[in-house]
């Protein structure tokens, strides 16, 4: 095994490993301010007035169809406000989530070809790393439950998106576009 003393002032700092890409995070802004620019009011998502029970099965899917591209933006609020919820009412999964984005940052971060000396004297390298990453992720999702809280946030989400698609009806102007077509 070949061993290479690397300097303090040649390895990076802790900071590195967990610092977003400035045009991954410009990306992600610009996403986002583009969604929430797309939200229907609240008056309109909550209208009581548009709110029935559908007639048929057929009624309920033409509704569901039309409501999930028209009120797109603000079902993926409501999904990103379960997983928010999901995540704080569940600390060790966000814990979990966080300690595997340090670990999976910090292994690329590391120079593919150089191995690197980990506390303990172990000199490993980049992929070295990786199957021993995959199984530390594996037992940690495992014992903080990610595969029912990911059940529970799909079957919430569908259940409350899919009630809220169905029983609204489209707006008038969504009939009269229907129609001039």
């Amino acid at each position: 095994m070949v061993t290479v003393a690397t300097s303090a002032a040649s390895r990076p700092d802790l900071g590195s490993y967990v610092r977003i890409d400035p045009q991954t995070w410009e990306t992600v802004k610009a996403q986002g301010q583009a969604r929430f620019a797309g939200l229907k009011p609240v008056s309109e998502f909550f209208d009581r007035n548009r709110m029935s029970k559908p007639q048929s099965l057929n009624v309920f899917t033409t509704r569901l169809n039309f409501n999930l591209i028209y009120f797109q933006n603000n079902y993926i609020l409501i999904t990103l406000l379960c997983t928010i919820y999901l995540l704080f009412t569940n600390l060790s999964l966000l814990l979990g989530i966080l300690f595997l984005i340090g670990a999976f940052k910090f292994v690329n971060s590391m120079n593919p070809n150089e191995p690197t000396r980990l506390p303990g004297g172990v000199m490993v390298t980049r992929t070295q790393l990786y199957p021993a990453l995959v199984f530390i992720a594996i037992l940690v999702l495992w014992f903080t439950s990610a595969t029912s809280a990911i059940f529970w946030l799909a079957s919430v989400c569908a259940f409350i998106i899919a009630i809220h698609a169905g029983f609204m009806e489209p707006p008038v102007e969504a009939e009269f576009a229907e129609q001039q077509v």
